[in-house]
């Protein structure tokens, strides 16, 4: 079954690769033709609209009238003029002018002059019927030599009163054009299309009417655009197709899927041979080698059912000196370290419930505190001290959000409360001086949050950030992504010092940020963590990232 599947995926690996570098190939080959098409095709272009400008030719359009000597040496200079250029131009194979009342042709001349009238009889004359030049597709002509097959240009010609008097056409040998196509590749199947997707010329075997019909199958049911380039597969065949900003021609080339997979098939072919000798080769072995592996298993496996945090296990059999010595080595390796882990969680348990312990102590026993408070304030309102008991109300409420029935997390309603109360504490003695802006979506104060994250960050930025300064701002936002949410906390305070993450001698701001930070660290991991670093204008930019809980846990602290 492995074998299958590595076959398969070699083999569409490869088809893929194939693939890609074939189209890749024939876009670049393709573009490369394009650009010379472009230019001997627009040359033509160019040659038919100076035909249509000859004084000559528009002489004699405008003396339909006159005397049959007049008419005859006009018509001589013209066809002296168009056979000219013919002969100039080795891919023109004839000139062919429809025009009223033409003059005699020469049967053995490059230049032709035909009753205008007769242009109806001509199978392609519905295409130039409502433009004034277009190109026609691959089709015969006779000539002195035999049926010729050609690829024509065909051009309106009006007299300079615009009215429609002639129609110039140049034949443009087709065997020159499908060289100019295949390129260096005589086999390709290709198919060179106008912006009006109509075959123009084509090589290889498959005929225009097929190509035709690919087109039209691949614009409607395919919805492939051919203002550009790329490839398809189409049907059993690799369709790819190229025009140039610049171009007025689409060039396809169309591969048969059995050329490009052959390569493949081969290789599937020889990698399956390959992996019937290798699946061979490793029964034989693993009939003779099964015996030396089932000991050892059986005495690791039989360890690792044993094993138990508070037990301690015998040693694992050491003797080995070969691939099993390692693999005993290993796993017992990985038994200590389990143990160590086991560890290293009590360990983190254990300070996170220190951690809870100092959040709650920095509040300075908010039991005796809050009903000190609560008579300090009634004192003030006797004394007629209102700041002061607007000082001691809302520390009344910051102790009862601190004190939270012992809650370790709190919504982040609560907590942006308790920041705001502190703020508020500030204002008074600050005045108008110290401005805030909080702006936090109401479905992330819903949330929990561990209580006393936020105001170390906002205090340490009011005792620090704007020590020394008349004027501050601070401005707490929060957002939600990727199931985290993200809280800033911006001041234009004097920014943070190089060394704020030293310990500190007394118990200021970088204690407390210490404090959150272990606090962080305890609930969610190393993985969430504070970013503290200077605004780009002035001040700091602290940066609290924790994870989105839309209920309070279970267990606190983990």
């Amino acid at each position: 079954m492995v074998l299958v599947i590595v076959i398969g995926v070699s083999y569409q690996f490869s088809v893929r690769e194939m693939v890609r570098s074939t189209s890749f190939y024939q876009q670049n080959n393709l573009n490369q033709l394009d650009k010379q098409l472009n230019i001997q095709m627009t040359e033509i272009e160019n040659i038919s609209l100076a035909i249509s400008r000859n004084s000559n030719l528009q002489d004699y359009m405008d003396k339909t009238g006159a005397d049959s000597y007049t008419r005859f040496t006009t018509a001589s200079r013209m066809t002296f003029d168009l056979s000219n250029i013919a002969f100039s131009m080795p891919i023109i194979q004839s000139i062919r002018v429809y025009v009223d009342d033409p003059p005699g042709s020469d049967v053995q001349g490059p230049v032709r002059f035909i009753e205008l009238g007769e242009l109806s009889r001509e199978q392609w004359h519905g295409t130039v019927d409502n433009s004034d030049f277009s190109w026609i597709g691959q089709h015969v002509i006779a000539t002195n030599k035999g049926d010729v097959p050609v690829i024509s240009f065909a051009r309106k010609i009006y007299t300079p009163g615009y009215e429609y008097k002639a129609l110039v056409v140049l034949d443009i040998k087709a065997a020159d054009i499908v060289k100019l196509i295949q390129g260096e590749d005589a086999n390709s199947n290709r198919v060179l299309f106008d912006l009006g997707l109509r075959a123009v010329a084509y090589t290889g075997d498959i005929q225009s009417q097929q190509y035709m019909d690919t087109v039209q199958d691949l614009i409607h049911n395919y919805q492939v655009n051919m203002n550009g380039k790329g490839n398809i597969r189409y049907h059993d065949s690799l369709v790819v197709w190229s025009k140039l900003f610049s171009s007025d021609w689409i060039l396809m080339e169309v591969t048969p899927w059995s050329e490009i997979t052959k390569g493949s098939v081969r290789t599937a072919i020889v990698l399956f041979s390959i992996g019937i000798i290798a699946v061979i080769i490793a029964l034989v072995m693993t009939l003779v080698l099964a015996k030396q592996f089932t000991k050892p298993i059986i005495i690791l496996l039989k360890s690792m059912n044993n094993f138990s945090l508070g037990k301690k296990d015998k040693p694992v059999v050491n003797d080995y000196q070969n691939e099993f010595g390692a693999l005993f080595k290993g796993y017992t390796v990985l038994v200590d370290r389990t143990t160590e882990l086991y560890a290293s969680l009590e360990e983190q348990y254990r300070k996170q419930k220190e951690a809870e312990i100092q959040a709650l102590q920095a509040m300075i026993n908010p039991h005796f505190l809050y009903n000190t408070l609560d008579q300090l304030n009634w004192m003030a309102i006797e004394a007629g001290e209102e700041k002061m008991s607007r000082v001691l109300e809302l520390m009344g409420r910051m102790f009862r959000i601190g004190l939270s029935n012992g809650e370790s997390m709190i919504t982040v309603e609560k907590e942006l409360t308790h920041l705001e109360c502190y703020l508020q504490i500030q204002q008074i003695r600050w005045g108008e001086k110290l401005g805030y802006a909080i702006d936090v979506p109401e479905p992330i104060r819903a949330m929990y949050i561990p209580k006393l994250t936020l105001q170390p960050f906002v205090e340490n930025a009011i005792i620090h950030g704007f020590h020394g300064r008349d004027t501050g701002l601070i401005v707490i936002t929060a957002v939600q992504s990727q199931g985290d949410i993200h809280f800033k906390i911006s001041d234009n305070g004097v920014g943070i010092s190089g060394n704020w993450q030293q310990q500190k001698q007394r118990n200021t701001g970088g204690y407390g940020i210490r404090n959150v930070r272990e606090r962080m660290i305890a609930y969610y991991g190393p993985a969430y963590d504070i970013g503290i670093s200077r605004n780009p204008n002035t001040g700091t930019l602290v940066s609290v990232r924790i994870p989105e809980m839309t209920e309070k846990p279970a267990l606190a602290g983990g």
